[in-house]
């Protein structure tokens, strides 16, 4: 009980949950494995148990961060350069720019995917930290916790 005092004591820091979640890490706790494959995240963190969907609806922002991404890579890689070949040569191939447009929208939101997830978990848990048990936290078939248990653990 001492330990899990302690861990409670030292959360780690909104910088360090945003780098683990950047490299898809458990936010809380940094912990591996959060993912069953490339497009399934756990329900919850192996380590330290941290539920990651704190309500329905709740990765409803890690699509809008994914689709955002998307949406600047195909700037980057279509639009603008569209604009600069069609000013420099009127009759230049826009072969390059549509492909450009294509890694954009298609495989970067492919490739990002479980980063938008856990980055997004990284952002609600410096948002919102866990101190108590929330109403999604209770698992069913199991008893409620206790106030002294509620806390998730953080970990440094």
């Amino acid at each position: 009980m001492e330990d899990r005092v302690r861990d409670i004591e030292q959360a780690p820091t909104p910088a360090r949950m945003l780098m683990r979640g950047a490299i898809k890490r458990c936010p809380n706790c940094g912990a591996r494995g959060l993912f069953t494959n490339w497009f399934r995240m756990a329900e919850r963190c192996p380590t330290c148990d941290y539920r990651f969907e704190r309500e329905e609806g709740f990765f409803l922002g890690a699509y809008v961060m994914n689709l955002a991404i998307a949406q600047g890579l195909v700037m980057l890689l279509a639009v603008v350069p569209t604009i600069v070949l069609l000013n420099a040569d009127a009759d230049a191939s826009l072969v390059p720019a549509m492909v450009g447009g294509l890694i954009g929208a298609v495989l970067a939101p492919l490739f990002f995917y479980p980063f938008s997830k856990t980055l997004w978990v990284a952002i609600e848990l410096t948002l919102r930290p866990v101190d108590e048990t929330e109403p999604s936290d209770v698992r069913p078939g199991r008893p409620e916790r206790t106030e002294s248990a509620a806390a998730v653990r953080p970990v440094r």
